[in-house]
């Protein structure tokens, strides 16, 4: 289907109406495949019909139709229930895959939507903030865990050695990083919140003054890979807060991410803490 294929390119992954045109495409594929499917049902009906009135004649009740014709009536229905069927899974699979790319669509703007929101300026303690409220998968553990400002201290301003160079974070969220002792909480906080990262991924973030454009992308990405091959830890989710963000960057920022590199989210917030 060619809205499904250049729905990125017509509408840009920042669209605030690309998640509702992913559910209308869905939602007709699924009205297809509901339509088809009662195709399927009269054929099935008719085969069995057929093929009762086949057994019938084998057995001497009746003779309406010649034999010959029987076999190939319940041939060409079979060829028939056969074609139709493989093309109801086509379309069950193209469905599939609108629906998990929708899910992906509103999962990231959620969060891209929720930071803003939760951000009234560009400064790393409020990141942090944003991050335990709109991200789910590791929210309440985080919560626990920043309760007193000097457990989250190590996410700031980190600094990692990689082959005699640094690779360097304006905030890190990761398993790594997470205190064993929890001051302000109770002593589960540190493990739920490292299995929470585990499993989500860590979190990271870059703030820039100006314009984020393809070649802040390029250069994150890369830190991004050396933090990858270093650690061994994947990358859930990777931000850029910038002024302001340009086209070419949304798109590569897409294309950068893979199976070790979740999301990568680009966010627009002028407002700067002097």
């Amino acid at each position: 289907m060619n809205n499904y294929r250049d729905l990125y390119n017509n509408d840009g992954l920042d669209s605030p109406i690309l998640a509702t045109k992913y559910a209308h495409i869905a939602s007709s594929l699924i009205q297809t495949l509901g339509k088809k499917l009662i195709l399927v049902i009269g054929l099935i009906f008719a085969l069995v019909v057929i093929s009762l009135l086949d057994t019938l004649y084998a057995l001497g009740y009746a003779s309406v139709i010649p034999d010959a014709i029987y076999d190939s009536m319940i041939t060409i229905f079979s060829v028939t229930i056969l074609a139709t069927t493989l093309y109801l899974l086509n379309t069950l699979l193209r469905s599939k895959r609108m629906l998990s790319s929708w899910a992906d669509t509103f999962e990231r703007n959620s969060i891209k939507a929720g930071m803003n929101i939760a951000m009234a300026n560009k400064s790393k303690e409020e990141a942090i903030h944003a991050i335990a409220q709109t991200v789910e998968q590791i929210g309440e553990p985080l919560r626990k865990y920043i309760s007193s400002k000097e457990n989250y201290k190590n996410f700031l301003d980190a600094d990692i050695k990689f082959n005699n160079n640094e690779i360097f974070f304006d905030i890190l969220i990761d398993q790594d990083h997470v205190k064993d002792k929890v001051s302000g909480s109770d002593d589960n906080g540190s493990i739920d919140l490292k299995q929470s990262l585990q499993e989500y991924g860590s979190i990271v973030i870059k703030f820039t003054d100006g314009t984020v454009d393809k070649d802040t992308v390029k250069s994150f990405y890369k830190s991004l890979s050396n933090y990858v091959a270093l650690t061994k830890n994947k990358i859930g989710l990777a931000v850029i807060v910038g002024d302001d963000v340009s086209e070419d960057a949304y798109k590569f920022a897409k294309q950068c991410e893979n199976d070790k590199i979740n999301y990568i989210i680009l966010i627009e917030k002028p407002l700067i803490v002097t």
